[in-house]
């Protein structure tokens, strides 16, 4: 088998990484690399199971758009999906098996294995505090199953559905930008219609570099103009949609965020034709209450 390369490529969660903290990103993209291997650098194999690591709102985040991506998807084979009931507890269910695993510490042996940012530093959360992340994953999936989106989803021909939660890259100055785009398709008038799924409270700067890459995305992978693209932000916790327009004055403007993006990023790196990084070259965040919520203290040398 060919050995694996560590690329450059950009995403907005990429950004967001190098953004929060330039060391949290490099041990995200660089100092964890090959921790799979079983041969690997120790510190090597600790980063790669703190990167693994997710909290108990990005745990929900993820519980919820596995659900609706299982649906769409039987959907799309005419698979009828599940009812909303059988839905959720089959979630709830999947939820407490990896409660249970976190606590036990499985993840430690096995990484891709659900592990709590909590149950590793040890965090106290209360049993209601748990109960209220699995309610709030209830009440987003309720509110999708009833809403009108999914309806209207269901009522559309699936030879109109593009992607729905595909990995998905397009090619900007020879840098893979990727993005995944939780559900797509074509209107009745050759225009694109994207939906993003949200689950948390709304960062409104944030999602509209979230939702401009995706329309972005959209001219290049399925060359409709920038005015033809619709993005729509469904918040699943309150049901309301914000929809999203880019324009061509939009496209300039998030090629030139993605550009300079990438040109913050590549400044950092030690030989930016290889994609080599040196830890020291990326500094600290200045923000010390950001590392609270990080997953590589154990191993950063600011708090180790």
């Amino acid at each position: 088998m060919a050995e694996l390369l560590n690329e450059f490529s950009w995403s907005k969660s990429r950004d967001e990484t190098f953004r929060k903290c330039p060391r949290q990103y490099y041990f995200h993209y660089y100092g964890s690399w090959g921790g799979w291997e079983s041969d690997c650098d120790p510190r090597v194999r600790r980063a790669y199971v703190l990167k693994q690591l997710v909290t108990r709102a990005m745990w929900a985040g993820a519980k919820v758009h596995d659900c609706i991506k299982r649906a769409l998807r039987n959907l799309r084979r005419s698979i009828e999906p599940m009812p909303e009931p059988e839905a959720i507890a089959t979630t709830l269910a999947i939820m407490r098996k990896d409660y249970l695993s976190s606590r036990r510490g499985d993840y430690r042996k096995n990484p891709k294995t659900c592990g709590f940012l909590e149950h590793e530093y040890g965090l106290p959360v209360a049993d209601a505090e748990w109960k209220e992340t699995a309610d709030h994953v209830v009440r987003c999936l309720e509110s999708f199953y009833r809403s009108q989106v999914f309806g209207r989803i269901r009522t559309l021909p699936t030879e109109r559905w593009l992607d729905v939660e595909e990995f998905s890259s397009f090619p900007l100055d020879g840098v893979k930008v990727h993005v995944v785009l939780d559900f797509s398709y074509r209107d009745e008038r050759d225009g694109v219609v994207i939906y993003d799924w949200k689950t948390g409270r709304a960062d409104e700067k944030r999602n509209e570099v979230q939702l401009a890459c995706y329309s972005f995305y959209a001219t290049k992978q399925w060359g409709v103009a920038p005015e033809r693209v619709t993005t729509v932000e469904f918040n699943l916790a309150t049901g309301a949609e914000h929809p999203y327009h880019l324009g061509a004055t939009g496209l300039a403007s998030i090629r030139q965020y993605i550009q300079s993006s990438i040109r913050d990023m590549k400044l950092l790196l030690a030989d930016p034709a290889t994609n080599l990084a040196v830890e020291e070259r990326f500094a600290f965040t200045e923000n010390e209450a950001a590392c609270q919520h990080c997953c590589f203290r154990a191993i950063c040398p600011r708090w180790e």
